[in-house]
């Protein structure tokens, strides 16, 4: 059976959907972590967990990558995926799909590799996308500041708004992952959530002064 279509019916933007893949790749692989078999969550953990001193062994390269697909409990997920989706969409049409994962994965990585700088010996995990989001963030500070104006929501439609909207998440970066250690008894990434918003910034700036950027 043919359902009629409506005549003001579009077919989904394919580069739309790349973000909604993400996000259920992300569930999926937080579902096997947590709920599958133990032996299944050791594996993603051991291969996929960012551990800066493993970074010295090819091994730990893709987790440079991969770490955005694990999750610490619902709360970090959820909060990732609400950022994904929020900051993701506007910045996914604009670049469409291959470059937006290109940004949002050189971000993830950027995120990372700031975390192995800090500290080169530490063998704790490093996991979430928050890396990667936080890049999102930077590329859409981009088109007010390489263009003068966009037509983006609320704190990216200037270059004014931008760099408030720069200063204020630095601050609070910083605020959070200062006082976290001693309020949740928890360290927050701050360090990786800076690498990855100014990788994502500077992707993005380039290539906006590229011949023919959006």
């Amino acid at each position: 059976m043919t359902l009629p279509r409506s005549p003001r019916a579009r077919e989904p933007d394919p580069s739309v959907l790349v973000v909604w893949g993400l996000c259920s790749l992300i569930l999926v692989c937080y579902g096997m972590v947590s709920y599958g078999d133990p032996l299944v969550s050791q594996l993603f953990l051991h291969h996929f967990a960012f551990v800066p001193n493993k970074l010295y062994h090819w091994q730990g390269f893709p987790a440079l990558f991969l770490h955005v697909l694990l999750h610490a409990n619902p709360t970090h997920l959820f909060v990732n995926l609400g950022f994904l989706l929020a900051f993701g969409m506007p910045i996914v049409k604009r670049l469409h799909a291959t470059l937006f994962l290109v940004v949002f994965l050189s971000a993830a990585a950027g995120g990372a590799f700031a975390e192995f700088l800090i500290d080169k010996q530490s063998e704790a995990q490093r996991i979430g996308a928050s890396g990667g989001v936080s890049g999102l963030m930077g590329a859409l500070c981009a088109y007010p500041i390489v263009k003068g104006r966009a037509r983006l929501p609320g704190p990216f439609a200037t270059r004014k708004r931008a760099w408030r909207f720069i200063a204020l998440w630095l601050l609070f970066n910083a605020f959070v992952g200062l006082i976290a250690p001693f309020v949740m008894d928890e360290k927050i990434a701050w360090i990786g959530h800076c690498g990855g918003f100014f990788t994502g910034l500077a992707f993005t700036t380039l290539l906006l002064c590229l011949p023919q950027g959006r």
